[in-house]
């Protein structure tokens, strides 16, 4: 019988320091709205998604576009939930569900998940990215395509804990242990889980007084983004030079 792998939660990037990633595999999570939004244009045909933590970063590569490739390339920029003038679209699901992004890539920064992302790139397995939209995706991908720890990363708002984010990394934990292929003994998995638990049956209603709906006026996004296992897209990290690295599309 293969020793069993461990999993973990880190409930915000800003905690990145007590956990050794040389020798895991890191799933990133940004709920509201980020990790979603980027499923959803992969999901749609996507190419590929470039992350880049700055809006600086992203006005390079708006400026330089035609030096990358000969294929279409969005950039998208947020800031504070609001799309950043002069660029094509923000972190919003609903802005991407009704398109085809065949044969285009995406350059996006958003205020948590891109920064999330950029700090984990330390990984030694690099990084997956996860949302509700495509829970049960990730969790198949984990147990058919790695055989290294797994840490699920909540992006949070900030540097702070968010509880979204929370829930999703709750029923992530929930369905690997499961799988009788992991183990965990960590306060955090517990906390999510029960979150996740208490909140299953409604999670809309669940987070009425959450941090985030208090503080945007997106509920629209937020049903979205709660939906579960509506696609079966799993963004994979794979490194490149001219990009610094991207997600794209786990192909089976």
């Amino acid at each position: 019988m293969k020793n069993k792998r461990s999993v973990d939660i880190c409930l915000t990037p800003s905690m990145f320091n007590l956990f050794d990633l040389s020798n895991k595999k890191v799933i990133i999570i940004d709920v509201f709205r980020a990790t979603s939004a980027m499923c959803v244009f992969l999901n749609n045909g996507g190419d590929q998604v470039i992350p880049v933590s700055t809006i600086e970063k992203a006005e390079q590569y708006r400026s330089q576009i035609h030096n990358l490739n000969s294929k279409k390339c969005l950039v998208a920029a947020e800031r504070n939930g609001e799309i950043v003038p002069g660029f094509d679209l923000g972190n919003s699901p609903l802005s991407y569900i009704n398109h085809n992004f065949t044969a285009t890539s995406l350059v996006i920064t958003t205020t948590n998940g891109t920064l999330a992302i950029d700090k984990a790139q330390q990984a030694g397995d690099g990084m997956i990215l996860a949302s509700f939209l495509n829970a049960s995706s990730v969790v198949d991908y984990i147990l058919n395509h790695s055989d290294k720890d797994i840490l699920i990363t909540c992006s949070g708002w900030k540097g702070r804990f968010c509880i979204e984010d929370v829930l999703l990394a709750g029923l992530l934990s929930k369905k690997l242990l499961s799988s009788n292929c992991f183990t965990s003994n960590s306060d955090s998995i517990y906390v999510s889980q029960t979150l996740y638990d208490l909140s299953k049956h409604n999670m809309f209603d669940f987070l009425k007084d959450s941090a985030y709906r208090k503080r945007m006026n997106l509920d629209e996004d937020v049903k979205y983004c709660l939906q579960i296992d509506i696609m079966k897209v799993v963004p994979v990290w794979c490194f490149d030079k001219l990009t610094g690295g991207f997600f794209a599309t786990h192909k089976k």
